[in-house]
């Protein structure tokens, strides 16, 4: 993202934004909490308003603060953002670490997660993820702010795709990058299918069908 000029105002290529400049926001602790309530905030807001609907002074007066505040800690709203779009990755992580440890080779684990993640309800995390993908595929600039924190969730991802390798569940002679391009793939396309309601395939027939794919993956 293109920095505030010297007075303060937002240089060209910010989307419009007013960005003052960055001063002190006190002591460590209450910087923590002014921006944890700041991203819960941003959640609310981006999910009841959409990000083209939700202004900054929209998510400072529903965290409380001023909108100087919300700059202090971020620059514009693509950077709040990218750090609500983390804090909920974070949660889809920690399902799929679960579920990963509980899959042993030749098991019919390994389908059952897969179809539970993929005909799950639309979560807060899904729709966040649709509105910055529409607005990276609008803005190259606001494209760079996103992908940081699309490369951390991808990042989770493969670590539980290694860990899968790890214990015998994937065959180690596949590439580790193809198989992270492979999942992440299939993640993004369950998130859209779901959200748009498009996943109403009974789960037996999507269980058949992952235990196939298993089966394909596992060593030979």
């Amino acid at each position: 993202m293109t920095a505030p000029n010297e007075s303060g105002s937002a240089a060209p290529g910010t989307h419009g934004e007013p960005q003052p400049p960055v001063g002190s926001a006190g002591s460590p602790a209450l910087d923590a909490d002014t921006r944890d309530r700041l991203v819960r905030a941003a959640i609310e807001v981006f999910l009841e308003k959409g990000y083209g609907g939700t202004r900054v002074q929209d998510v400072a007066n529903l965290a409380g603060v001023t909108s100087g505040a919300v700059y202090v800690h971020f620059p514009s709203r693509t950077a709040l953002l990218a750090e609500a779009i983390l804090r909920e990755g974070h949660g889809i992580v920690a399902r799929l670490a679960s579920s990963v440890a509980q899959i042993t080779p030749g098991g019919g684990r390994a389908a059952r997660a897969l179809t539970e993640l993929s005909t799950a309800e639309s979560s807060r995390f899904d729709r966040l993820l649709l509105e910055a993908f529409a607005l990276a595929a609008r803005s190259p600039e606001a494209a760079e702010v996103l992908s940081s924190s699309m490369n951390v969730f991808l990042d989770g991802l493969f670590e539980q795709v290694s860990a899968a390798v790890e214990s015998g569940v994937i065959d180690p002679s596949l590439s580790r990058d193809a198989l992270r391009h492979l999942f992440a793939s299939w993640m993004f396309g369950a998130i859209v299918s779901r959200t748009l309601g498009a996943n109403r395939v009974p789960i037996d027939d999507m269980n058949v069908l992952y235990a196939r794919v298993a089966d394909a993956l596992r060593p030979s």
